[in-house]
């Protein structure tokens, strides 16, 4: 665990950003039950905290990606972020949707998007991964190059991993499901058991049932 992931869980632990439920478990588009829920949206209404993730987003993507030309913040949820990051790091901003809209122009990608160009994904957390992928593509069918995600919760997930190691994606998150849990604990809002509980299920979440 490092400084940064230890620094941003504990941050959005203060902001009660993660509900914890294990008897009355969150259920997932997808179908699966979670334990817990992460309200990343919660970083927007506190302007400190926000100016904290918004610097460390925008230093990870310099620091690791020094020759990104343009942010992309995944439609909806991570759009706020991107567009903070991209101010920060004075780089063009777009937002993709995981599919292309069924109105209007019908598109996937809103704003100006130029072949060749290197993009950043900006996510807000990352959990299957799916939207990650679907929105990479819609970048590489453009002819852009994707350097990266950048997100800033990650549940750590292998099939996950696996499945962004497949497509030559890397995902740098600020702070993950182990050290939220580390910290969750040492703070008393969830204990021992607790604890073991949400590792077997982050272990195969797809088999987890309350």
């Amino acid at each position: 665990m490092s400084v940064l992931q230890n620094m941003t869980a504990i941050k959005m632990l203060q902001l009660k950003a993660f509900k914890f439920q294990l008897n009355n478990p969150f259920k997932w588009a997808n179908g699966w039950y979670s334990p817990l829920y992460c309200d990343d949206r919660k970083i927007l209404s506190y302007p400190k905290i926000r100016d904290f993730v918004r610097i460390e987003l925008a230093r990870t993507i310099a620091e690791m990606y020094p020759d990104a030309d343009v942010i992309a913040g995944v439609a909806t949820n991570a759009i706020a972020h991107g567009v903070l990051v991209a101010e920060q790091l004075g780089l063009p901003f777009v937002y993709v949707h995981p599919t292309p809209k069924d109105h209007g122009l019908e598109n996937q990608i809103e704003g100006e998007l130029r072949p060749r160009q290197s993009v950043v994904i900006v996510e807000n957390q990352v959990n299957v991964g799916s939207n990650c992928l679907k929105v990479a593509k819609a970048l590489k069918d453009s002819s852009c190059k994707v350097l990266g995600v950048v997100t800033i919760f990650d549940y750590g997930f292998a099939s996950t991993y696996k499945k962004l190691e497949k497509e030559g994606i890397d995902l740098i998150a600020l702070t993950d499901l182990e050290t939220v849990l580390h910290h969750a604990e040492n703070m008393g809002v969830i204990d021992g058991e607790d604890s073991k509980a949400i590792h077997a299920w982050q272990r195969k979440p797809s088999k987890w049932t309350k």
